[in-house]
């Protein structure tokens, strides 16, 4: 099944498009990289399928009940959080359900058992197994410490952390929201070799789609399985790894170029 589907979708900026007529399907495993040069729309096609930014033109239809991340360049929001706080605000979601549970539980110790509670019990239970049980904290400082922060780091305030430290932060809050639909903007900045090695090897092993935008060609040829590739306001996707659509745009290119030089000598 589709995680996401995108059909026509246009988007225009002061009148003229900034792209439009782009189609595709992901479904789970997919990992697309976008291709363009800058000023194309990648980041604005990451923003509105995060929800952010509105299409003027296609649709988009989402798997029922797909939780979407998008990591770019702003810094984290929100101030008074330690990093750990922050990349756990990404699962509020299991820290409501973890609540929820507890005070079931003392109702339950206290006599209730009404049909109600037993049922809100099961349903909060089954929520927090499908997610990983109550291991999902471990989960998520894996993504931490894969990221490079270390144990010292985990309470300090978001304020102490450089540029750079504050942009892995972030990407790691992406990561630990166990996203359907993950969108990474230039998710290699201020990555060192160890940390790039891990995140590739993370994505690849990601039971998600993912849509990825980065200048790093080998980056994009280890993790890539498919590129969209926008320009001049059209897209065209390719269905296949990085090395394989460089070489069929290459082809495509020097097929172009004969064209036009066949053109002019006529």
């Amino acid at each position: 099944m589709a995680v996401v589907t995108a059909s026509g979708i246009g988007i225009h900026l002061g009148g003229e498009p900034i792209f439009s007529d782009v189609s595709f399907k992901l479904t789970r495993g997919d990992r697309m990289t976008l291709s363009g040069r800058n000023g194309a729309g990648k980041s604005t096609l990451l923003r509105i399928l995060a929800g952010e930014a509105s299409n003027d033109s296609g649709s988009l239809a989402f798997q029922k009940g797909a939780r979407v991340a998008l990591h770019d360049q702003r810094p984290p929001r929100g101030s008074g959080f330690t990093l750990k706080q922050y990349v756990f605000t990404a699962r509020s979601d299991l820290i409501e359900t973890e609540s929820l549970l507890e005070t079931l539980e003392k109702r339950m110790s206290e006599g209730d058992h009404s049909e109600q509670t037993m049922r809100s019990y099961s349903q909060a239970q089954q929520k927090l197994e499908v997610a990983g049980g109550y291991r999902w904290r471990d989960d998520v400082l894996i993504v931490l410490r894969g990221l490079g922060f270390s144990e010292q780091q985990f309470d300090r305030e978001l304020e102490t952390f450089s540029g750079g430290e504050l942009t892995r932060a972030s990407l790691a809050r992406a990561l630990a929201t166990g996203a359907d639909l993950l969108l990474l903007d230039e998710p290699t900045n201020h990555l060192d070799i160890s940390t790039l090695e891990w995140l590739e090897g993370y994505l690849k092993g990601l039971d998600a789609a993912v849509v990825l935008v980065a200048h790093d060609r080998w980056f994009l040829e280890s993790v890539g399985t498919a590129v969209l590739e926008i320009e001049a306001g059209r897209s065209r996707y390719f269905s296949g790894p990085w090395h394989a659509w460089r070489r069929e745009y290459a082809a495509r290119q020097l097929a172009l170029g004969k064209a036009i030089e066949k053109q002019q000598a006529e």
